[in-house]
């Protein structure tokens, strides 16, 4: 899906700080339902993107539809119920 680029993968743990490196296109924070944990990680990532004036940041979650503070609901998928909705998200840099 990705082209005239590059992907690189970074696996952060969490809780913990969550660094948000400047010079990428997108972040993405995959959930596995309702990990509080991840779900902090990416609110913290909200707030920098904000602070930031970025708009890089994609909120998966598995199984159900999940509200992340500070995310647009264009920011926030469920998978796999919007894998169309998040394939054009990428495609389109939106």
């Amino acid at each position: 899906m990705i082209e005239n680029g590059s992907t690189s993968f970074h696996e952060c743990h969490v809780p913990g700080p969550t660094p948000l490196p400047r010079d990428v296109d997108r972040i993405v924070f995959f959930s596995d339902g309702d990990d509080a944990d991840v779900t902090a990680a990416a609110r913290q990532a909200a707030r920098a993107e904000r602070k930031d004036r970025s708009e890089k940041l994609v909120f998966v979650s598995a199984g159900s539809a999940a509200t992340v503070d500070g995310l647009s609901p264009n920011e926030v998928y469920c998978w796999p119920a919007d894998e169309d909705r998040l394939k054009m998200a990428f495609m389109t840099g939106a």
